[in-house]
């Protein structure tokens, strides 16, 4: 289910960062000055042979979001709260005024301390969508492998190594001298 249909982001006022596994707001008392969010897709190119380039294909981005926060009381702990997530790997959910994201990952957590900002602090964290590689395992069609019986990767199980006959283990040595004097380390 997707966080948009369980949140009404039509009548949020203010930018807020939800636990993801549970939807309850997280850093609640920093304060979010400002929210840059960068979707973005991009056009496969290619040369053909008159000299143009074409596209036939788009590959989506991952999405980044930069909050900056002004983390006014209670400093050290906001900030603290705030570095937990990113040391943890916590993925969040930002739920802007007009759309939410969710699985995201904060990457960067710099903090400005100016005399300007007296006991304030100024983060302007960064966060970057998390999209989890999924392993696929399964039968190739024998015509697709050279070694037709190498085409199941479910049925291979845990590969044991095996000792290297003494002969070859000479000719591993004697390449390994010609390729240190070659380098001068002998």
């Amino acid at each position: 289910m997707q966080l948009l249909d369980a949140l009404s982001t039509s009548t949020q006022q203010q930018v807020s960062i939800l636990d993801s596994e549970t939807f309850q707001i997280i850093f609640a008392s920093a304060e979010p000055m400002r929210i840059n969010v960068k979707e973005k897709k991009r056009a496969t190119k290619f040369a053909v042979e008159d000299g143009t380039d074409r596209s036939d294909h788009v590959v989506r981005e991952l999405t980044n979001i930069e909050i900056e926060f002004l983390l006014v009381d209670d400093t050290r702990n906001q900030f603290e709260s705030l570095r937990q997530a990113f040391e943890q790997n916590k993925l969040v959910t930002v739920q802007t005024k007009v759309r939410s994201y969710e699985n995201m990952l904060i990457v960067d957590v710099p903090h400005n301390e100016t005399p300007e900002l007296g006991t304030a602090i100024s983060i302007p964290i960064q966060l970057q969508e998390w999209v989890e590689v999924k392993s696929a395992f399964g039968e190739l069609p024998p015509e697709k492998v050279a070694n037709k019986s190498q085409s199941s990767t479910v049925k291979r199980g845990q590969q044991t190594t095996r000792d290297v006959d003494p002969e070859t283990k000479k000719k591993a040595g004697v390449m390994d001298d010609w390729g240190k004097t070659a380098r001068g380390q002998k």
